[in-house]
């Protein structure tokens, strides 16, 4: 009778707190800008949701309007089961990257742009996130300049040969892991001939045959 008698007045007691007071608590999970890029617009939604609903960088109700590199912004999320999230950040510039399925329940941060925690893509080989290439020089005169620059940008940047790649030769091109795969590229040959290539996903790219 005793047991009865506890599990009768826990019971009692059970239905007496207000049912907000019984919803699952809020948990959050930590974002990390690994990029060198600033992050303008953040989205995280639990898996399978094809609405990417709230920006968490809007600027209201407390929330930042960026997220700087090497900043942190705390998510929410509702109940221990809520696992499973879809993320897209749009970076400066208006490049972006989406993430899907990350088990924020496994992991104490989720970093973008972290080299670590990027898989490799079957196709090339490479991590996902990874822009750097090889260049294949299938011309019969030498390469003279290569230019990569994210698209969008006013100016070409720097000549990336430091010098001539000779025909059937390979060069690798390392370029930074900051979030953007979207290249504008001009190769320029010794004969003054050039070739260009805009909004080039270089992240899904190991090797690029010119011309």
């Amino acid at each position: 009778m005793k047991s009865l008698s506890v599990a009768f007045a826990a019971a009692s007691l059970l239905a007496a707190i207000p049912a907000a007071a019984q919803r699952p608590a809020v948990s959050t999970f930590t974002v990390v800008n690994r990029t060198t890029t600033a992050v303008q617009q953040l989205f995280a939604t639990p898996s399978g949701n094809a609405n990417w609903g709230q920006n968490r960088l809007d600027g209201r109700n407390g929330n930042p309007s960026s997220l700087a590199s090497g900043a942190r912004l705390s998510v929410r999320r509702r109940g221990d089961d809520e696992c499973r999230f879809d993320l897209r950040v749009v970076f400066a510039g208006g490049h972006s990257e989406e993430r899907k399925g990350v088990n924020v329940c496994s992991v104490e941060e989720v970093s973008i742009g972290n080299a670590t925690a990027t898989a490799n893509d079957a196709a090339t080989g490479k991590a996902s996130d990874d822009p750097s290439f090889r260049l294949f020089n299938r011309a019969a005169v030498p390469v003279t300049e290569v230019y990569a620059t994210p698209s969008g940008a006013n100016t070409l940047g720097q000549n990336r040969l430091t010098a001539a790649l000779p025909p059937d030769k390979t060069q690798q091109f390392a370029l930074p892991r900051d979030g953007n795969c979207i290249y504008d590229l001009k190769v320029v040959f010794a004969d003054k001939r050039s070739m260009e290539r805009k909004h080039a996903n270089l992240c899904k790219v190991a090797e690029l045959p010119v011309p």
